[in-house]
């Protein structure tokens, strides 16, 4: 894996930290991306990772576990009150007033039990208080972030040198949007949170109204598809973790969770599939002829136990560090295999197609398609490598 690379980051809000981890294990072995294209959460990773408001993109990254719940008042309320907001026009305001309340500074992977219980506290009285315009008419339960506003300067991304991508679908002419460093803009990352039943459609600044990109590309890879495949060589994407929604719920919270992911995670693995299958047949075929190209999809396998699955769903303090961590660890193992001198052990490892080749579920899914390549690339390997 040489020459240019991008990266595609998506997921699920309660897992952010996965991916945020991930981003500062390649901080830390130096590997840089030329392209960042995001969906749903993932834009606000990526967002970090360039243009924080404040200090560093490493300290952005790091500060976020902070925006979990304490263990504590988790076990008792399990909802982020802290970045949910209620429906209707006085959140904003009440989340400025919130923010003037002064707060203990805590480190942001210490546990710190009884600090993290008064901050949220602080945080849960102000929620409470908040007035809700809500009802059953209303086209969403919650308000779009304000946080961002306070994490994340757009002015600053249009002169970024990455290419910044988020996506997010336009209801009025049926199609997926793509927003680039120049447009994507407060509004934007809104319509890319949109998620049905949680958050009402975006209004854009053209009267269009927006909900999330992940219901149609939750992968974030058709900006490389579309604008990248002849400048850039490889593309990375963290695990999709895919095992970890396809279980038996533990609750009915739990299972709402499932509800509203199990439908994207899907797409997600399958677009992923059919996207290695493609770099793989592309390869073969620019051996006769240079003009065919597309760049290389690899992806970081993040090693987390089966017994862990439910509490990667959930908004505790304790989860946001324990999936940094893992993140980070992993995001560092991928980079040391890509620095070595073996690259065919790492090939083996990292190259998605590998890990494709060995589901059988994906190649059932693939075999529609086949007529597309037949006779022009050549047989599948009967050992494949990969995690």
């Amino acid at each position: 894996m040489n020459g240019r690379i991008g990266i595609v980051l998506s997921g699920w809000a309660p897992a952010m930290t996965l991916m945020s981890g991930a981003m500062l294990g390649f901080m830390e072995k130096g590997l840089k991306f030329d392209v960042v294209s995001t969906t749903g959460v993932g834009a606000l990773i990526g967002l970090l990772s360039l243009v924080p408001r404040n200090g560093t993109p490493k300290q952005a990254l790091e500060e976020l576990p902070n925006m979990f719940v304490s263990d504590l008042l988790y076990s008792v309320l399990p909802i982020n009150f802290k970045l949910f907001h209620k429906f209707g026009p006085f959140s904003k305001p009440m989340h400025d007033l919130r923010n003037r309340i002064p707060k203990i500074k805590l480190d942001p992977k210490a546990s710190s039990p009884v600090g993290r219980l008064l901050n949220d506290w602080v945080d849960l009285a102000f929620c409470a208080m908040t007035p809700s315009t809500f009802e059953l008419k209303s086209k969403g339960v919650m308000s779009p972030n304000p946080e961002i506003d306070d994490l994340v300067n757009f002015d600053r991304l249009k002169n970024e040198q990455t290419k910044f991508y988020v996506n997010s679908f336009n209801l009025d002419q049926r199609v997926l949007e793509i927003f680039d460093n120049a447009s994507t803009t407060v509004d934007a990352y809104h319509a890319t949170e949109a998620m049905p039943v949680l958050f009402a459609p975006q209004r854009m600044s053209n009267g269009d109204l927006h909900t999330t990109g992940a219901t149609h590309d939750p992968t974030g890879l058709q900006p490389i598809w579309l604008s990248h495949k002849d400048d850039l060589d490889a593309v990375v994407m963290l695990d999709p973790m895919s095992r970890a929604i396809w279980r038996t719920p533990v609750n009915i919270h739990d299972s709402f969770q499932l509800m509203l992911m199990n439908p994207i995670i899907a797409l997600q693995v399958l677009i992923s599939a059919f996207y290695a299958w493609t770099d793989h047949t592309s390869e073969q075929l620019r051996q006769a002829d240079l003009h065919v190209r597309l760049p290389k999809l690899y992806y970081v396998p993040f090693p987390i136990e089966d017994t862990y699955y439910p509490n990667m769903l959930k908004w505790t303090h304790s989860n946001a560090v324990t999936l940094e961590k893992i993140g980070h660890d992993a995001a560092v193992a991928f980079a040391e295999a890509h620095q070595s001198n073996d690259q065919q052990a790492f090939e083996e490892r990292y190259r998605y197609y590998n890990f494709v080749e060995q589901k059988e579920r994906f190649n059932d899914f693939l075999r529609p398609f086949t007529h597309l390549f037949r006779d022009r690339a050549p047989a599948r390997p009967n050992n494949p490598g990969g995690g």
